[in-house]
Parts: C-alpha cells; structure tokens; sequence
C-alpha cells in the first residue's frame, strides 16, 4: 500500500538520479565518439610527421618527391596529391609527382609565376581550401576569389599547402578529396604545413645533391675535352704536314699542266689537261681551308687574343653557308637576310665564327626538315631568317627557323655536353651547342641565348663584341 499510495516517488527519483548523472554519461559518450572519429586522423597525423623528419635523408629528387605524394595519398586517404615544383628558367611551377586519380584532358601541368594561386601564397603564405575559397567567393563575390576557385578545380585540389624556404616558394602541394567525404581540419592545416617546410628542406638537399653529381659529371667530360684539346694540339701539326705535301704536289702537278698546256697540244689533250687542272685547283682550294680548320681547331685549344681580327659578318656568313652546301641541302630551304651592307665588323676569329655559324645552319636545316618530315604539313616550307644588327657596342645576330623545335623538358639539356636533340646520333655528336657556347662566351666575350617552341620553332641570338682600333 505505501508503493501504491507514494508511487510518484520512484520516478521522481529515477529522474532526479538521470538529471544528475546525464551531462556526465553524455560527455562521456561525446569523448568517446570524438576519440573514435578523430582516431584515424591521429593516425594519419602521426605517420606525416614520422614521414617529415625522414625526408632529409632522400638524395633523389625524383624519388622523394614520388615518395612524398604516395605517403600522403595513403595515409590520409585522399583521392590525388600532386607536387608542382619550381622552375627558374621557365618562371613556372612545373607538375612533378602525381598520386592517385589523373583527370588527364583537364589536368593543369603548370603554374607560372605570375598566377593567382601564386600571387596568393607569396603574399599569405599558407595553405588555402577549396570549400572555403568557394563559400567567401559566394558570400563577397570578387575576380580573384573566382580565379582561385578555377583553377583549384582545375587541378583537382581539395587543399593546397605552398611549401617555402624562407621567402622563396619552391613547391606547391595539392591535395585531393578525403574518400570519407569529411573536411580537412585545422589539425589537418597544421601538420600539412609542418610536413610542407620540411619538404620544403629536403626538396633544396635533394636539388643541391643533384646539382653536385651534375657539376662532377660535366668536369670528368670537361676533363676528357681536355684531353681531346691535348691530343688535337699534337695531331694538328700531323695533319698540317699532310696537308703541305698534298698541297705541294698538287702544285708541282698544276705547273706541270699549265707548262704543257702551253706548249700546245691537240684538242683532246687540252681538254683533258683542263679539267686536270680544275681538280688540282679544287685540291689546292681544301688543303687551304684544311689548314684554316686545323688552325682554328689549335686558336680553339690556346684561347687568347691570337688570330682575333676584324671579321665581316656578311663574308663570314657567306664562308659558312659554303661550307654547309656540302652537308646540307641549302636549295631545301628559303633563308631570309635582314641586315644593312654598313654592319660594322666583329672582333673576332674568323674560322671560329665560321664554324659556330656553320653548326647553328645546320641545326636548323635539320629541325626543319624534322618538322616536315614528323608533321606533314601541307603547304610548309622550310624558312631561315638572319637578322644583324648594332647594338652599342656590339653586334646582335639572330637566327630564327620553323623547324620542329625543342620540347621543354629538354630546354635546360641543350648546353650540356655530348646532348643531343638530333633524330639519331649519326646526326651529331651533341658537341654543337656547347661548342658554340664556349666559343661565343669564353673566347670572344659574347653572349649566346636559345628559345624554342616545340613544332614551331626555334630562335638563336649571338651578341658579339664590334672591332674597335687594331687587331692582332
């Protein structure tokens, strides 16, 4: 009977004992909900940060950056990461590593310097989200809001995380979407950011490693030219002596023709000493212009002033394209001259600049019929442009063709030695354009800039110093 008359007491109880304890069974199921969704981002967390303090030890650019890409990827779980890296002689941060899902006909591949994403990190330097980009854009509108908003989508990016060494930008790192859906967090931001500066330290290691194994290679080559320098000082006089004899023989043989061409004979027999007479002529014509290339070759290994002359670019031009009707087709191509007969002369050698005008001809005749010969083109026509003019004290020639052109990756290999863009190495040593450099700027003092376009063109400009006063 007291249950039945107090029955009102059991749930006043029961729901004085709940309010008491049910923020605390409640905070208590809270903590353990946020431990259990926030424990795979711990995980993740942790293993970016153990990734970051090894990095260091990666001497291999390329491997380092496909390591970083696929640690990311995997760990935190996202649809793609990219890396785009800088590029100093294209002004551009160009795509190096990619992980994960490719949207190939829509993929962005480069950045240059002047785009809005990097006007952004240089000026806030820190790392910016899609969604977020797109809701500001929603709520205060705005260009630059909308050309962020574009090109993150372009390129696939979630988050993107610039990654510095000091004030300088050197990589931007983009990340995809979670696969679970969820946003990335401020937690997330912060160990990106401390995963992006210490990638930011091992790109430069890596970059300076490669930098140095560059450096040794191109002095054991510089080293073996030496060499060649070496043995081509001591062959020259060799072939020198050659030339002398063959030049002296054809000279006795020529006045031994004339003097019988004299003395009178039948028709026939002048006919045929006549055209003896052509070849020993064209013979005595090579064993000369053997001579000036062996001494060439000499000024070339003994730089200095000696045989440095006031040199008519129009004659030299002329030398050269006589000397490349014998490699070359030269009736193949249409080549335009744009320069003034009052061009002043160069200060110079001569046979080197022949031979520098001669392999730059030749480059292009080659790049042009590639083009025509890779591309079909209907109606194209191989075409060379020179143009020549004074600049101050000096001379600035160009060369322009409408060959196939040079492709970007290959940009920064053309000086290096034994490098050849050539279809086939029986097209060239790959010695040109590091010749012609070292020639241009070590012995003449010039200067010597390449550009090119792939399947349009290319374009060479020489700038030589002018003669002034008495060359010796």
């Amino acid at each position: 009977m007291l249950f039945s008359e107090e029955w009102w007491i059991i749930p006043l109880v029961s729901s004085t004992v709940l309010a008491t304890v049910g923020p605390y069974i409640y905070i208590f199921l809270q903590r353990k909900a946020e431990d259990k969704l926030l424990q795979e981002q711990r995980q993740y967390q942790a293993t970016l940060r153990q990734a970051s303090l090894g990095m260091g030890q990666i001497k291999d650019l390329k491997r380092l950056l496909n390591l970083i890409v696929h640690v990311v990827t995997r760990a935190v779980k996202i649809e793609n990461c990219k890396i785009f890296l800088r590029h100093e002689d294209s002004k551009q941060y160009i795509l190096k590593a990619v992980k994960g899902d490719k949207r190939e006909d829509e993929e962005i591949n480069k950045l240059s310097y002047d785009s809005p994403l990097v006007h952004y990190f240089n000026q806030m330097k820190e790392p910016l989200v899609y969604e977020e980009v797109k809701q500001r854009r929603f709520d205060i509108g705005g260009e630059g809001l909308k050309e962020l908003e574009d090109i993150l989508h372009d390129i696939d990016s979630a988050l993107v995380v610039p990654s510095f060494i000091e004030q300088k930008l050197i990589a931007i790192i983009s990340l995809g979407k979670k696969r679970s859906g969820k946003l990335y967090t401020y937690d997330d931001l912060a160990v990106f950011a401390i995963l992006a500066n210490q990638s930011a330290l091992a790109i430069e290691n890596a970059q300076f490693y490669e930098d140095m194994k560059r450096t040794h290679v191109q002095l054991l080559k510089a080293e073996k030219m030496a060499t060649v320098g070496t043995m081509a000082d001591g062959l020259s006089h060799q072939i020198n002596n050659r030339l002398h004899a063959m030049g002296f023989i054809a000279g006795d043989l020529l006045d031994t023709v004339r003097l019988g061409l004299k003395n009178g004979v039948s028709k026939k027999q002048k006919d045929l000493l006549t055209e003896i007479e052509s070849g020993l002529e064209r013979i005595q014509a090579n064993v000369k212009h053997g001579g000036e290339i062996v001494g060439g070759l000499l000024r070339y290994t003994r730089k200095g002033e000696q045989g440095y002359t006031a040199v008519n670019f129009q004659e030299m031009l002329k030398s050269a394209f006589e000397m490349a009707q014998f490699k070359i087709k030269i009736n193949m191509m249409d080549v335009h001259k744009h320069f003034d007969d009052d061009l002043p002369q160069i200060k110079g050698n001569f046979t080197q600049l022949q031979e520098v005008f001669f392999n730059l001809i030749d480059n292009s005749y080659d790049a042009m019929m590639q083009r025509r010969e890779d591309l079909r083109e209907e109606g194209f026509r191989p075409r060379l442009d020179i143009f020549a003019r004074e600049s101050g004290p000096t001379i600035e020639i160009i060369l322009q063709d409408n060959g196939i052109g040079v492709k970007e990756s290959d940009m920064h290999k053309l000086f290096t030695p034994f490098f050849t863009t050539k279809a086939t190495s029986k097209k060239g040593t790959g010695l040109g354009l590091y010749v012609i450099r070292q020639i241009i700027e070590d012995n003449h003092g010039g200067k010597v800039n390449f550009s090119s376009k792939y399947k349009i063109g290319s374009e060479t400009q020489i700038i030589l110093p002018v003669a002034v006063g008495k060359l010796g």
